[in-house]
């Protein structure tokens, strides 16, 4: 049946290891058939990653943060991302930052862990994401409005 296909777009992975890595892994099938790559904390868990960008943790590092904005800059001069997709942490900060000078889209998901209040990213993402999704409904109050749930990838509850 002739349809419109799916454009393929070019789509930045922005994510810490550990959790937000695991999480970022559980939304691969969504990514399948687009060029991906990923912007990653050096770890050993990342370092297996393909196609990953691996820089040292910023851990609110000012200096790193800095650091960080110049080489988000010059990764996307090269690569040219239509699409920023993050799970937290704060690595997003900078990406989202540097992805809005280069026009790109940006979706936000927080952290299945929060489940009442938002994270740190989360508050900063509220501003900048062009869309931002919370895995608890209960947590939808706490964005005023500026969030959607659609359900968690780490609860295996019938989703809403």
């Amino acid at each position: 049946m002739p349809g419109n296909p799916v454009q393929r777009l070019t789509l930045c992975l922005a994510c810490s290891h550990g959790g937000h890595l695991n999480e970022m892994l559980q939304l691969s099938a969504a990514f399948e058939g687009h060029e991906v790559f990923y912007f990653c904390y050096d770890a050993d868990t990342t370092r297996r990653l393909p196609d990953a960008t691996l820089i040292p943790n910023m851990a609110r590092n000012p200096v790193e943060f800095l650091k960080n904005l110049v080489r988000v800059y010059r990764l996307f001069r090269l690569r040219r991302p239509d699409c920023i997709i993050s799970t937290g942490a704060e690595i997003a900060i900078p990406v989202v930052l540097v992805g809005k000078l280069f026009g790109c889209k940006t979706l936000y998901i927080e952290c299945g862990a929060q489940v009442a209040t938002p994270s740190v990213t989360g508050r900063v993402m509220r501003y900048l994401a062009d869309a931002l999704y919370v895995q608890w409904p209960e947590l939808l109050p706490a964005y005023g409005g500026k969030a959607e749930y659609r359900g968690s990838l780490i609860d295996e509850r019938p989703r809403a």
